[in-house]
């Protein structure tokens, strides 16, 4: 991105956070800097906040009980490949699609979370990310993380260049962009998307089911992240 800063991992303050609207989130938007801030030994945790039980409504195999458990085994499995164990791992169980009905659970969940290894940094989805949920999550997610003085909010983005318009993108003023070379950790982030199977073509019994593009698979691979470090108090969805 023209004019942005490369972002350093290892000086990032600790703990880290990465909230996740979905399981797979964290891996597509900064499986990269996850990885990344293991190797430099930086301790990161990760705060699920949906069940994930939306994207295969219709499917007889994989009804929503089974689904949602299918998914929160993915997303342990792939963060573990990030370097996040499980015992680094906190979930809300809130309704996949429905997240703008959550706003005060949210809030309330990721406060109760971050009080167990109050962040540092927390990396969160973009406040326009053109995902429902993601931008249900901004506000939440901002009120919980502003009980912790001086954290430094990095947000990161899923679905920006696959489906964004212009105005979703940052404003001036809103943000700092900063980017990372991701390119040393692309084998452990290419595991850790690969881990969410749901969502690549395993469940085929639903025709309506949903399906990763591959464009933003690939897009999500080609060695580079792009992060948005917020600098606005009030940046609208």
């Amino acid at each position: 991105m023209k004019g942005a800063e490369t972002l350093t991992p290892a000086i990032l303050p600790a703990p880290v956070w990465v909230a996740a609207p979905h399981p797979d989130d964290e891996a597509l938007g900064c499986g990269g800097l996850i990885a990344a801030l293991g190797a430099a030994g930086r301790e990161a945790w990760a705060l699920l906040l949906s069940d994930g039980g939306l994207s295969h409504p219709g499917s007889p195999s994989h009804p929503r009980e089974r689904l949602t458990a299918a998914r929160l085994a993915e997303w342990q499995a792939g963060l573990a490949e990030l370097g996040v164990p499980a015992a680094r791992t906190r979930t809300l169980g809130l309704p996949d699609g429905e997240l703008h009905t959550c706003a005060e659970a949210i809030t309330q969940g990721a406060l109760a979370a971050f009080r167990e290894a109050p962040p540092g940094t927390l990396l969160l989805p973009w406040a326009r990310d053109p995902h429902p949920d993601h931008r249900a999550a901004w506000a939440p997610l901002l009120r919980a993380a502003r009980a912790f003085p001086g954290v430094r909010l990095l947000a990161y983005t899923v679905w920006l260049e696959e489906r964004g318009d212009p105005a979703d993108h940052p404003r001036s003023g809103e943000t700092r962009p900063l980017t990372l070379d991701v390119r040393p950790w692309l084998a452990p982030k290419r595991r850790a998307i690969r881990a969410h199977r749901t969502q690549l073509g395993r469940i085929t019994d639903d025709p309506h089911g949903f399906t990763l593009p591959a464009s933003l698979v690939e897009r999500a691979l080609n060695g580079t992240e792009t992060y948005h470090e917020v600098l606005s108090q009030e940046v609208p969805a």
